[in-house]
């Protein structure tokens, strides 16, 4: 008698670990067809160049909204060109431009400006003086 528990306790907790371990096999099947999807949704947005967001902080009738989120974006996406021998190359300067177009855009305010510079200047510190140039181009063009 003793020895037909114990075997039913035993062919109890091998169904029960059969029937976890199928759980976490699916899980971890879903969780592995997930990062496609996000990767294939990426595909899909649409490409947004520098010259769309030159576009969007040059426009006088864009709001601040706008400005931020382009000011956001570019942060993000858009790293300043390494200097050569410690010169700015020529494909460096529209992301410099950018910078004036903010500081100078009579929306964005001087919140958004400082967190502009400030991550610019934390990403690129060989920038720092070209960083400040252009920051004090626009504001100067406000007036």
């Amino acid at each position: 008698m003793n020895e037909s528990i114990i075997f039913i306790a035993m062919a109890t907790v091998a169904v029960v670990l059969g029937v976890i371990v199928v759980v976490v096999i699916k899980s971890l099947s879903r969780g592995s067809s997930t990062p496609k999807q996000t990767t294939q949704q990426k595909e899909d947005e649409p490409k947004i160049t520098l010259e769309d967001l030159l576009i969007i902080v040059s426009n006088k009738d864009s709001t601040k909204e706008e400005i931020e989120r382009a000011s956001l974006y570019f942060i993000q996406k858009f790293p300043i060109p390494a200097k050569n021998r410690g010169h700015v190359p020529s494909n460096a300067i529209p992301y410099l431009k950018f910078i004036s177009l903010v500081s100078g855009h009579k929306k964005s305010d001087a919140k958004l400006i400082s967190y502009l510079t400030n991550e610019l200047d934390k990403q690129h510190a060989e920038y720092i003086a070209e960083i400040e140039q252009y920051k004090n181009m626009g504001l100067r063009a406000r007036f």
